[in-house]
């Protein structure tokens, strides 16, 4: 029998994204303090507007220079018998695991709001795998790529459990929903 693998990314702090929004920040204040004894205060309102664009589309894109995290270098493989993050490999068997799934990249559920259903997307971010091994806790958020990852990883979590492995999962969707939402947006479309 084949063993079930993933690999995935993982996330990563990115220490300099705080300290570009403050120096940002302070930036704004500075101009804005040596220039409004000279320029009409519309005008420079106007000018602070436009220049804290770049912080709302930080704010609301994936891959900014002001995103707090980062994608790692290293990968996250999980299998059946080991968890392997970057070149470090753990065995299963000696690690007591805590799961958050979230959801897979391209998720799309519907909720109710004022009165209609409205689709919200994921982005496969907010996974996250806590591991114990030897005493050391090791905390790795990482990226479920598309609904193949997920399937995968519920397998993974089947097989841990049944192999006897210390493992609590916690799950935003159940799988049914999951599996329910996916076979409705790949269901396909009536021809008239």
């Amino acid at each position: 029998m084949q063993e079930t693998v993933l690999n995935t990314l993982i996330y990563k702090y990115n220490p300099y994204a705080r300290f570009l929004v403050v120096l940002y920040i302070v930036g704004m204040f500075i101009v804005y303090l040596l220039l409004c004894d000279i320029i009409p205060a519309y005008i420079l309102w106007m000018a602070l507007c436009i220049w804290a664009i770049p912080l709302v589309y930080a704010g609301i894109s994936k891959k900014t220079v002001f995103n707090f995290r980062s994608l790692d270098s290293r990968l996250l493989t999980l299998s059946t018998s080991f968890i392997k993050v970057g070149k470090e490999r753990y065995p299963i068997k000696d690690t007591s695991i805590e799961l958050h799934i979230n959801a897979y990249d391209g998720f799309i559920y519907r909720i109710r709001r004022e009165g209609l259903l409205t689709p919200q997307a994921t982005h496969g971010n907010n996974n996250t795998l806590l591991f114990t091994y030897k005493g050391v806790t090791y905390d790795n958020e990482f990226h479920l790529s598309n609904y193949a990852s997920y399937t995968t990883l519920c397998k993974l979590v089947d097989q841990w459990r049944a192999a006897g492995v210390r493992i609590t999962v916690k799950e935003t969707f159940s799988r049914e929903f999951v599996s329910k939402q996916y076979e409705r947006m790949n269901r396909s479309k009536r021809k008239y």
